[in-house]
């Protein structure tokens, strides 16, 4: 097993070592990710960290950058002393990185969009944007539509405030060389804000992704062991009994120094996604009453141990985690604690947890597939919609700025009924009899896309797309929208 590690300071920058030999993994470690970025931003840690790499790649290693929720991470495998001068030249690169060249800055987002373009293009919510909006960790999970019009002026912005000596931290898998020298610009620790929940019940919403989704907050030290357990019960009830699914993606993030949201994606055709909405509810809350089967129990210990086997990849990722947890205020288990919660933590113990964190379930299924309010209800869940568009009679139908629009100049649409409305307040939809608007001062994005249509996204993470090429007078239509937000969150998008 892995020594615990060696901590100390280099250049006044906190570092974490073991004292192996030979081949050594290092990494640089910056404690900014996708849950500090602002809807309008989104994307720019990866921008930044794309950058930085090419100044850099040219060395004849195997190396990296990853950008997740809390950190931007720069890692290099290989002889020690060949790490060591790759982290001192990304240490270089981010010093430097007001000159970097135009031309640079403008061809790494053409190779973020050849990465993902899905991401690159269009906006989509996830299960953290179902639960925080477009704050915080719900914004990482949006897609990043907003880098084609990000300015190097922005990123030299982000990049003085963020990649600072005070904000990083280096790790090294083996004895950390005398040749390491990471010369950093000082700056500010700087302040992190906290974002509240926008679903705080147990409820259904609607979502882009396909299939269905159970997310669930959960106590940090016993995520890891109920997500495996659940992923045995869940395969074994909805795949080998039932038929409905493949398997279960577990993903677990970590949300504050206590909590993590534990995430158990499932992925039934979709002649199946409703059933399988049922039977995975109908299954969480049997676990949740009546307990877990020794076998699952059994099941998670083996698979947890398994990832305990400290590799040498295990070992890098776990200094990384101390590195981290160092920048953000937060404690990191001891190996002898991993180890120890995977065989005391039992499944009476496990049963309590999930029952505790039925409370904050959020379930999210295709859009293409209504789950009644009823049927949601069955499983004591409200169900909402996770729609831009809101109905006038949810927002106050003696609201004149919604309802009165006599005088105000209509726009109609060219192959069907729907009209549209531009109010001071409100951008107003009627179709079908039936009338919806978006609260102009909810919008936290408006994407001004190259093709000529308009994004709108609202602090919720709710979206809709304005295709303008399907109104009248869709000139007129275009400089009055764009004339009616704050300049500051109107963003050049691409096509889409």
């Amino acid at each position: 097993m892995m020594k615990m590690p060696e901590t100390g300071l280099h250049n006044n920058i906190p570092s974490y070592a073991t004292d192996r030999t030979g081949l050594c993994t290092g990494t640089l470690i910056f404690g900014v990710g996708l849950r500090n970025e602002p809807a309008t931003l989104a994307g720019i840690t990866h921008l930044v960290e794309h950058v930085v790499l090419y100044m850099v790649e040219h060395l004849p290693l195997l190396l990296g950058g990853v950008v997740d929720d809390d950190s931007v991470k720069f890692h290099a495998t290989g002889d020690a002393e060949e790490v060591a001068q790759f982290l001192n030249a990304v240490a270089v690169a981010v010093s430097g990185f007001s000159s970097v060249p135009e031309e640079v800055f403008s061809r790494e987002k053409s190779v973020i969009e050849a990465e993902d373009p899905s991401a690159f293009c269009t906006v989509s919510n996830g299960l953290l944007t179902n639960r925080f909006g477009a704050n915080g960790l719900g914004v990482g999970y949006l897609g990043a539509p907003a880098t084609t019009g990000m300015r190097l002026a922005e990123a030299v912005e982000w990049v003085d405030r963020w990649f600072t000596a005070e904000n990083a931290a280096v790790t090294f898998t083996g004895r950390i060389p005398g040749s390491l020298d990471i010369r950093l610009p000082s700056g500010k620790v700087p302040l992190r804000e906290v974002h509240p929940q926008v679903i705080d019940s147990p409820t259904v919403v609607r979502s882009p992704k396909a299939g269905v989704a159970l997310s669930l907050l959960v106590p940090a030290e016993f995520s890891s062991l109920l997500g495996e357990a659940l992923y045995r019960e869940l395969t074994s009830r909805l795949r080998r009994s039932q038929g409905l699914i493949y398997s279960v993606a577990v993903l677990t993030t970590r949300i504050d120094e206590y909590r993590n949201q534990l995430d158990l994606v499932l992925d039934p055709l979709p002649a199946n996604v409703t059933t399988a909405f049922g039977a995975g509810m109908a299954a969480l809350d049997e676990i949740a009453k009546h307990g877990f089967s020794g076998e699952a129990v059994k099941f998670a210990r083996n698979a947890l141990q398994v990832e305990l086997a400290w590799e040498d990849n295990i070992a890098s990722n776990y200094l990384d985690q101390m590195a981290v947890d160092g920048l953000l205020g937060r404690s990191t288990s001891t190996l002898d604690e991993l180890h120890r919660r995977i065989t005391t933590q039992s499944g009476e113990e496990l049963t309590r947890v999930l029952n505790g964190a039925m409370s904050t379930l959020v379930v999210a299924v295709n859009r293409d597939f209504k789950i009644g309010r009823k049927n949601a209800a069955v499983f004591g869940l409200a169900s909402d919609p996770f729609d831009i568009w809101q109905r006038v009679e949810d927002q106050g139908a003696h609201d004149e700025t919604v309802v009165e629009l006599d005088g105000l100049t209509p726009w109609k649409h060219k192959s069907s009924k729907a009209t549209l409305w531009l109010t001071p307040s409100r951008l107003v939809k009627r179709k079908a009899g039936k009338t919806r608007s978006i609260n102009l001062l909810d919008l936290a994005v408006v994407g001004n896309r190259q093709c000529g249509c308009i994004s709108l996204m609202d602090r919720r993470g709710r979206s809709t797309e304005i295709v303008l090429d399907d109104w009248k007078r869709a000139k007129r239509l275009r400089r009055a929208l764009l004339g009616s937000f704050p300049a500051e969150i109107v963003r050049e998008f691409p096509e889409e």
